[in-house]
C-alpha cells in the first residue's frame, strides 16, 4: 500500500509539473515573440482565465501529493467527526 502511495504522490507532483510546462507554453503561443498572435490586453485575459485553472488545480494535486507522501511515509490518517451528532446534541 505505500508502495503506491509513493508512486501515486510522485504522479500528483508529475500532473503538478506538467500543467507548470503546459502553461508556460500556452502563455508563450499567445504572446509570440515576433509580434504574431493575440494583442497584449487579450493575451493577459486568457493568460489570468487559464492561470486561475491551472492554478486550482495544481493546489488540489498538491494537497493530494502531501497526503500520499504521508501514507508512503506510514502517516497514519483517520476519518473521525469531532462534531457530536445525534439527538440531544
Amino acid at each position: 500500500m505505500t508502495k503506491l502511495a509513493r508512486l501515486a504522490a510522485l504522479g500528483a507532483w508529475g500532473v503538478v509539473g506538467g500543467l507548470m510546462l503546459a502553461f508556460i507554453a500556452f502563455v508563450f503561443s499567445v504572446t509570440w515573440p515576433n509580434g504574431e498572435g493575440i494583442e497584449l490586453t487579450e493575451a493577459w485575459i486568457a493568460w489570468i482565465s487559464v492561470g486561475c485553472v491551472v492554478l486550482a488545480v495544481q493546489a488540489v494535486h498538491i494537497v493530494f501529493a502531501r497526503q500520499l507522501s504521508g501514507i508512503g511515509a506510514g502517516q497514519k490518517y483517520t476519518i473521525e467527526s469531532k462534531w457530536s451528532i445525534g439527538v440531544g446534541a
